[in-house]
Parts: C-alpha cells; sequence; structure tokens
C-alpha cells in the first residue's frame, strides 16, 4: 500500500462527499457504541455470566433490593461510575473478566463463589476506598448535611462527626456499611 496516497487530495470523490462519509460513519459509529455500552450494563448481561451465583438474590433481599424507598439497585449502580469517562476507562478494565468466566473452571458455580468471596469482596472494598465510594454517594446524596428524617440520631450523629474531620481523615461508606448489599464473609 502506498501511504502517500491517504494523504493526497481525491481526484475521484469531493472533500464534501468524504467528508459526509466520515460524519456518517462517526455518528453510527459513536451510537452503535453508547447501545453496546449501555447493553452490557445491565443486569441481564451481568446476570449472564453470575447466573448460578447467589448474587442477585442476595441484593434482593438486602435494603438495596426494594426496600421503604421501592428502589431496586442495579448491578451498574455500584458496580459502575457514574462519571463518563471513569465509567469508559472502567468498562475496559472490566472486560478482562470475560476471559476469566471463559477460562477459570466451575467461575459460574456457588461453590466457586463461596470459595472466593473473601478475596472478590476485598477486592470491590478496595476499588470503594480508592473512589471515596462515590457510587454510594451518588444515590445517597444528603448523607453529610440534610440527613432524611427516617435516619436514627445515633447515625445522624456519626455522620455528622465523620464529615467535620478533614478529607484525609474521614471514613468512607464501606468502612462502616461492609455486606449492605452482598454477604461480606467473617474472617
Amino acid at each position: 500500500m502506498n501511504w502517500r496516497a491517504l494523504f493526497k487530495p481525491s481526484a475521484k470523490y469531493s472533500i464534501l462527499a468524504l467528508l459526509v462519509v466520515g460524519v456518517v460513519v462517526g455518528v453510527v459509529g459513536y451510537f452503535a457504541t453508547q447501545q453496546t455500552l449501555h447493553a452490557t450494563s445491565s443486569d441481564e448481561f451481568c446476570m449472564s455470566c453470575h447466573s448460578n451465583h447467589s448474587l442477585k438474590d442476595e441484593v434482593l433481599a438486602s435494603a438495596h433490593g426494594g426496600g421503604r424507598a421501592g428502589v431496586t439497585v442495579q448491578c451498574q449502580d455500584c458496580h459502575l461510575p457514574h462519571n463518563p469517562i471513569k465509567y469508559m476507562i472502567k468498562k475496559i478494565i472490566v472486560s478482562k473478566d470475560l476471559y476469566g468466566f471463559l477460562t477459570i473452571d466451575g467461575f459460574n458455580t456457588q461453590a466457586w463463589l463461596d470459595e472466593n468471596r473473601k478475596e472478590q469482596a476485598d477486592h470491590a472494598l478496595k476499588y470503594f476506598r480508592a473512589t471515596d465510594s462515590a457510587n454510594c454517594q451518588h444515590c445517597h446524596t444528603r448523607i453529610y448535611e440534610n440527613q432524611p428524617d427516617t435516619m436514627k440520631k445515633m447515625a445522624k450523629r456519626m455522620h455528622e462527626r465523620n464529615f467535620k474531620k478533614e478529607a484525609d481523615k474521614r471514613k468512607t461508606c464501606v468502612d462502616c456499611h461492609k455486606g449492605v448489599a452482598h454477604v461480606y464473609p467473617k474472617g
């Protein structure tokens, strides 16, 4: 292939035609990418690899499974960032999990989950601590000020005291609220 030909003006097609083709390909590519990202962030997609695990049942039995507020949390609400750039980076990083699904013997079994739960939970806690539990705070926006009336007085005091600390001294959500949606293993 002659690389110089890529940079020479086309004698066959006008610049406008090439520009229109480029825009159409770009728009179609953008929307196809968005649809793919949306489809691979659904509970149905997550459960296609975790179908024999108790994870979905654990969430439904927790406060995040349609409690007093009547809201059922989806996998992506906790496991994917809400910031668009961080979301894309996380999607690229977790794409390796498909390889694990295909190569780890017995991955889609409850026995594998039970055996590896502590390691997986610690990995998730590390992520939440690194992001200052940003996914928790995305929904629980009033946790430090203007707290809901349904919150117990002791919990309000604990959150207020934590908020008054310097940012680097504060606890993050998962430091006190382990195992809120999934069982956290003892020991």
